[in-house]
């Protein structure tokens, strides 16, 4: 007798990438993407919503059902219109937008990584990273809520503060204020990453702590977590 039960299908990555100068009102501006779509995305329901939800993630959109090229048309749109200038405050002033995407398979899940860069004036750039992990089969992302019970929540702060301190050399948490962080804010992050270790809690610049801190990653094994 057949099997009676269909595999999930597996997503099958593709990338769509575009390289221009666009005007930011009177500056240029050096725009990159690198957006992985998903090519079988018409195999099933749960693939077709993974890649809708990477499109609005990528592109910075809400509840756009379109196309992964009129997404990268209204972003890039939007962008020029939300960061114009009118002046150059410097003859070879340049802004710049590179956005990247990854995926990686891990157990049952689907793990999309993107990472932006930026310079939009003032003085420095801004870097992030954000993770989002889907169970394959069944089309959707995973929250804190599904991995973590609420009443676990202050504990796992305390258990992130401890693992700050030991990687920053600090005693406590006036200590970790010193060395720029901002211990107030620090508790269990949305953006994490599975991986085949456990997971890695990722916090982007001002998130929990000053610019100069730079992405802070915050790791537990499997063990750990027990």
């Amino acid at each position: 007798m057949a099997g009676c039960c269909r595999r999930a299908a597996a997503p099958q990555f593709a990338e769509r990438s575009l390289d221009t100068v666009v005007r930011c009102g009177a500056v240029p501006c050096d725009l990159s993407y690198r957006f992985l779509t998903i090519a079988n995305a018409d195999r099933s329901e749960a693939l077709a919503a993974i890649e809708n939800a990477n499109v609005n993630y990528f592109f910075a959109l809400e509840d756009f059902t379109g196309t992964a090229e009129e997404a990268a048309r209204r972003f890039i749109e939007r962008f020029a219109a939300d960061n114009a200038c009118d002046t150059l405050y410097m003859p070879d002033m340049r802004y710049s937008l590179s956005v990247a995407a990854a995926q990686a398979p891990v157990d049952t899940l689907t793990v999309y990584t993107i990472r932006r860069e930026s310079y939009t004036g003032g003085a420095h750039g801004m870097r992030t990273t954000e993770y989002h992990n889907y169970w394959t089969k069944g089309g959707y992302e995973l929250s804190l809520g599904d991995l973590f019970p609420e009443e676990q929540l202050p504990r796992l702060t305390e258990r992130i503060k401890a693992k700050l301190r030991e990687q920053y050399g600090a005693a406590d948490d006036e200590e970790l204020a010193q060395r720029g962080f901002f211990p107030e804010t620090i508790a269990p992050t949305e953006n994490f990453e599975v991986t085949p270790e456990g997971i890695v809690f990722h916090y982007n610049p001002y998130d929990i702590a000053c610019y100069a801190i730079g992405e802070v990653d915050v790791p537990f094994t499997k063990e750990e977590l027990k």
